[in-house]
Parts: structure tokens; C-alpha cells; sequence
């Protein structure tokens, strides 16, 4: 299944902001962009992030496996 537009913008700036890859995974209601998040104190890669993230539908942070999380949806197109 080819990735939304939506998802497809949302993982480009997600990785400028980041300057690292991050992985899009298709769910059922749409699709899920998942990176690493910055270290706490890296202020100005926040501040992209958060503008990135803008894009997305929801998104949220979890760090249940020892490796902090940022991850954001978007509904199909």
C-alpha cells in the first residue's frame, strides 16, 4: 500500500527537523511516523519538531523501551 501524501510530508519533515531517519508504519486508521526524540535540552531541534508535528493528526511520546519516543498519526487521505 503506498503511503498517504499527508504521511509521506509529515515523515520529511519530521527527518529535517531531526536530521535522522524515521519509520512510517501503516495502521488501520491511517498511518504512524515514529523517531527517536532529541535530548532534552537540544531546545532548537524541539522547536522544529513541534512545528513539524503541526502536520499530523495526533501524535504523542512514550519511552517504554528505555528509548524515548516521539510518534504522530495522520488519518488516510
Amino acid at each position: 500500500m503506498p503511503v498517504s501524501l499527508r504521511a509521506a510530508a509529515l515523515r520529511v519533515a519530521l527527518e529535517s527537523a531531526l536530521n535522522e531517519p524515521v519509520y512510517v508504519i501503516a495502521l488501520p486508521t491511517g498511518y504512524r511516523v515514529i523517531a527517536a526524540a532529541p535530548g532534552s535540552a537540544d531546545h532548537a531541534t524541539w522547536q522544529e519538531l513541534f512545528d513539524a508535528l503541526r502536520l499530523a493528526d495526533r501524535w504523542g511520546s512514550t519511552d517504554t523501551a528505555d528509548t524515548p519516543e516521539v510518534w504522530a498519526e495522520v488519518d488516510p487521505d
